[in-house]
């Protein structure tokens, strides 16, 4: 059994972020930054606007969640569901996506 974790380039996973944020986006009527954000804990995008509520912002990380978890290669994504995430820091700066279920060092640049 193979027991390296599966892997991603960043341009695929890239491009399903900014599909599944655009689906959000237009479905929230939210604006995102254009920044993939690949952080120790979070991957996502940071939204532009300061008055979303969190429970809002939930059911975005959800969505975003859900639609990676439906087009990308399970095996890129690990064996366990990734867990939607709202990160909030002071000023307010909100991060939307998703907690990877393996660490992310299975993804390589192309």
């Amino acid at each position: 059994m193979n027991k390296r974790p599966g892997t991603i380039s960043i341009k695929e996973l890239s491009k399903a972020v900014d599909n599944a944020v655009k689906i959000a986006a237009e479905r929230h009527n939210v604006r995102f930054s254009p920044e993939l954000i690949i952080g120790p804990i979070i991957l996502g995008r940071q939204i532009l606007q300061a008055d979303i509520q969190l429970k809002q912002a939930e059911q975005i990380a959800t969505e975003i969640t859900q639609h990676l978890a439906a087009n990308v290669s399970g095996a890129a994504l690990g064996a366990h569901q990734a867990e939607p995430a709202v990160l909030v820091r002071k000023g307010p700066v909100i991060t939307i996506g998703y907690i990877p279920p393996e660490p992310v060092w299975g993804i390589k640049p192309e």
